[in-house]
């Protein structure tokens, strides 16, 4: 908690040592974390054809079930809009603008 180059938000803290564990039993079940994510996209990347910002989405059914998913198996701070960025992240889902550089690319 005094360590200032981390958050110290407490409850973050202890959702980091809750979710590492959960982490691991996931791995154990399905083999790996990615191949249990992937599932929510049916095991390839979803891709939007975006034409303009206002289209992009901060959830979807899909980062609603892997939120759900994930609290029952004892994940925390896991709602679906950080989800659906995650997915954004990892390249589960597409939202680069159509006229974007990187949206054929990826």
């Amino acid at each position: 908690m005094r360590n200032e180059g981390i958050v110290r938000n407490r409850l973050k803290i202890l959702s980091l040592v809750k979710n590492a564990r959960a982490f691991l039993e996931v791995q154990k079940e399905f083999g790996s974390f990615d191949r249990y994510v992937w599932e929510f996209v049916g095991g390839k990347p979803r891709v939007n054809a975006i034409k303009s910002l206002s289209q992009i989405q901060s959830r979807t059914a899909q980062s609603d079930a892997l939120s759900k998913d994930l609290k029952k198996r004892g994940f925390t701070f896991v709602g679906s809009t950080i989800c659906y960025a995650f997915m954004q992240a990892v390249g589960m889902v597409n939202d680069h603008l159509v006229t974007c550089l990187r949206y054929g690319k990826v």
